[in-house]
């Protein structure tokens, strides 16, 4: 836990209820426990080909096994992990052409959310507002003189998302852009270094001010690029990787 962690819990909860997440229906038992490993799964805590442990996991959340395999079924069922039978779970890993195509999707799905926004004829004070503190927040965790927890930095851009789509309106479309979010959710880690974190940050601020300036088509083409240019990052780190392992 670090200084921010008041801060980012007060956002997101300030962003959920100002957007109405209300649109989505109440998580189950297992619905709360899927997503509480979807977010592990997402902060780098469980990794690419890892085993999910159920006992554990019904341990930390104190429910028999039942809850914790029926959480696996639908993480599996949204591609977020791979069941195995009596081997058990692990975390999916994507292939190459799985990665493109899904950050692909993704960046046309923001786009038009980024630009629903933006073309927004009547956008809530407070959400505007909220996005801006949410925003401001962003920043500082991206800048801080120490090493941020990377779950942190995601948490907030998770509410300034969701923010951007109370303010479009575009539920329906929601649904679709969370399951190709959670495709992509074990990547994140992985390309939120530090330093990316940076030109994120700054990336996200344009399209922040695009949105509460009515700029649509600034707004479209932003989106679009923050997607886009983490593909291109992963792209990098998948090619250093493998030079790595080939050198002598």
């Amino acid at each position: 836990m670090s200084a921010f962690d008041p801060d980012i819990r007060a956002f997101a909860a300030r962003a959920e209820a100002i957007a109405g997440v209300g649109q989505f229906p109440p998580p189950t038992l297992p619905g709360h426990i899927a997503a509480w490993i979807a977010d592990r799964i997402q902060f780098g805590d469980f990794k690419p080909g890892e085993a999910i442990r159920e006992l554990a996991i019904a341990d930390h959340f104190d429910v028999s096994r039942g809850p914790v395999r029926e959480a696996l079924r639908l993480l599996d069922r949204d591609g977020l992990i791979t069941l195995r039978g009596r081997k058990g779970a692990i975390v999916r890993e994507l292939t190459l052409e799985e990665t493109r195509c899904l950050f692909l999707i993704r960046a046309e799905l923001f786009a038009a959310q980024a630009g629903l926004a933006a073309s927004a004829p009547a956008p809530s004070p407070a959400a505007l507002e909220a996005m801006t503190d949410g925003m401001d927040l962003l920043m500082k965790l991206a800048n801080a003189p120490q090493e941020t927890n990377v779950g942190e930095y995601i948490m907030v851009r998770r509410g300034i998302a969701t923010l951007i789509v109370g303010i479009s309106g575009a539920w329906y479309l929601a649904k679709f852009s969370r399951a190709f979010e959670n495709e992509v959710a074990m990547l994140w880690a992985s390309i939120l270094r530090p330093e990316r974190r940076r030109e994120s940050a700054s990336r996200w601020a344009g399209l922040c001010k695009a949105i509460a300036n009515g700029r649509r088509g600034e707004a479209e083409r932003l989106a679009r690029d923050l997607v886009l240019e983490s593909l291109a990052e992963m792209h990098r780190l998948t090619a250093e990787a493998e030079h790595a392992a080939s050198a002598p």
